[in-house]
């Protein structure tokens, strides 16, 4: 892959070049700095819930982009250049305002230098947050549906994140957390396109209650704050008492956990110690460590934020060591609110666990663990009115496949990435 010293254009020669050519250096240097998760672009599915998303990068050699972001010099170089163009752009663009076109005169050139002026700007940022070798700084924006029902659908603002990778601590597989992977991406995606499926929109506005929401293994923490920031939204539009929230995002290793805190401050800067992250107190985001293979065991030692059960849990990326199903399924047993089958009226949340999963060739084993450590539910057995709490086991409740595009830089433009969708919630099984 070309340096940016040697493919960008020289910053005296801006004048040469046309717009169109700037914008594709721009494209260039993001795809070093701030390059797309690997497996998140969905292309279609084998359900209905899944919308089909295209491809559209022509990859590089993720070796070869790693060499680039971690060279101080090119990193500099680019820097430089993008400060150029912006100084480029701007003091062009400051020029122009609506009086100076005329009627029926062309505007595209003034608006694409505009948004040439905006792009650079968000890069120079993400450049400057990747000085660290390893680091990348990234951004991701989800569209809501126009199809949900939740009176933000049709014309309005992506939901906008930016996260924080960081480099494996000592290289410790197990801390593969601290990076954003392609489950995360697509997991959050779904729920900002399709909020009731995973029980975010027409919230109860009960002061006394509080919607819970927990993510296993959060990593970067992409899930919880795409549910925070889709709540906050739908709040600030209720005219009415606003939904009470808490979200707890939990990893196991501490340098997981202290990236995962820095992520909800960057998105949250007014976010107090208690990470309350509205004016109004109504919606609560944390950080905890959570061991899975002891969770079960050591009730007297877990914290007190997991003595109330959970609403909905989210899991992503997270089944890659065979015992793992086994762990989380025991910590499911605590953390998952379980309906009571006898209450009358029937409960209208039915609280679930959504995993997704990739299919990796080299982790078969593991992923299908989960088939065998929870057992199918069976549709036909009419649960409420004629079982009890305790005859009640954690069961799949639906799977999906879901097919992504590698991006995985081979040039190949068909290589897939494999998923499955899970929905695991208390039910009866087929057995």
């Amino acid at each position: 892959m070309v340096q940016p010293t040697s493919r960008l254009p020289l910053i005296k020669n801006f004048d040469s070049f046309s717009l169109e050519k700037l914008r594709e250096c721009l494209e260039y240097l993001r795809l070093i700095y701030n390059p797309p998760v690997r497996g998140s672009r969905r292309r279609r599915a084998r359900s209905s819930l899944i919308v089909p998303r295209t491809a559209g990068i022509n990859g590089f050699a993720p070796e070869d982009l790693e060499t680039l972001r971690n060279d101080a010099y090119e990193r500099a170089y680019s820097m430089r250049w993008l400060s150029a163009l912006i100084s480029y752009c701007g003091a062009d663009f400051g020029d122009i305002t609506t009086a100076d076109i005329e009627p029926g005169q062309d505007d595209s050139s003034s608006r694409t230098k505009e948004a040439l002026l905006q792009n650079a700007v968000s890069l120079l940022a993400t450049c400057a947050g990747t000085a660290s070798a390893g680091v990348i700084v990234r951004q991701f924006s989800f569209k809501p549906s126009p199809q949900n029902s939740t009176g933000y659908g049709s014309g309005a603002e992506a939901i906008t994140i930016q996260l924080t990778d960081v480099p494996l601590d000592n290289q410790d597989y197990g801390s593969v957390g601290a990076q954003t992977w392609g489950g995360a991406c697509i997991m959050a995606e779904m729920i900002v396109e399709q909020p009731s499926d995973f029980i975010i929109m027409n919230l109860p506005a009960e002061p006394r209650l509080a919607t819970r929401y927990i993510e296993l293994g959060a990593g970067t923490g992409l899930v919880s704050l795409a549910v925070a920031k889709l709540i906050e939204r739908q709040n600030k539009s209720l005219p009415a008492t606003p939904s009470k929230i808490d979200i707890v995002a939990t990893d196991y290793y501490p340098s997981v956990l202290a990236n995962l805190e820095k992520n909800i401050q960057s998105n949250f800067p007014r976010s107090s110690a208690g990470h309350n992250i509205d004016a109004e107190g109504a919606i609560r985001i944390v950080t905890e460590f959570l061991d899975w293979s002891t969770f079960s065991e050591s009730e007297s030692q877990h914290e007190a934020v997991f003595d109330t059960p959970f609403d909905v849990v989210f899991g992503a990326d997270i089944i890659y060591e065979a015992q793992h199903a086994t762990w989380i399924k025991a910590c499911l047993k605590k953390l998952l609110r379980k309906p009571n089958p006898l209450a009358s009226p029937a409960p209208t949340v039915d609280p679930t666990f959504h995993l997704i999963i990739p299919l990796r060739a080299t982790h078969t084993a593991e992923s299908i663990t989960i088939e065998e450590i929870f057992l199918p539910y069976n549709p036909e057995v009419q649960v409420h009115g004629s079982w009890t709490q305790e005859e009640l086991e954690l069961v799949i409740k639906r799977k999906e496949t879901i097919i992504c595009d590698a991006e995985s830089g081979s040039g190949n433009q068909g290589e897939e990435v494999e998923y499955a969708y899970y929905k695991i919630g208390w039910g009866v099984s087929v057995s």
